[in-house]
């Protein structure tokens, strides 16, 4: 009798296998004054009229420094400082703690209170 076997093509090791080629990551577009300063400063009043006029004002702060301090003073207005590094931040917090200033310290992702 006839036998019955299927037939596989057979494998050809010269056919290149297909390269999938990540897409490169986007790079991330940081305003100029945000890239030259280490330490940047805006009160309550002040980035709330920034994120109204430009809602992504976190996002960027967040690329562009590492830390965030919130100092809430005695008359209840709140100032924002962001710090690119953790050296620049402990400085800055040693001398607010030298003024017997009350703050607060966060990583990113950055909040408003």
């Amino acid at each position: 009798m006839f036998s019955f076997r299927p037939r596989f093509p057979k494998k050809n090791n010269n056919i290149p296998t297909p390269v999938i080629k990540e897409k490169p990551k986007r790079l991330v577009k940081i305003p100029y004054h945000f890239q030259k300063n280490d330490i940047i400063t805006y009160s309550n009043r002040d980035i709330k009229r920034e994120l109204n006029k430009y809602p992504g004002l976190l996002k960027t702060l967040g690329h562009a420094y590492g830390y965030q301090i919130i100092y809430t003073g005695p008359d209840g207005s709140i100032d924002y400082w962001f710090c690119r590094d953790l050296p620049t931040t402990t400085k800055l917090l040693k001398y607010l703690n030298q003024q017997g200033w009350t703050v607060d310290w966060q990583e990113k992702p950055f909040k408003l209170h």
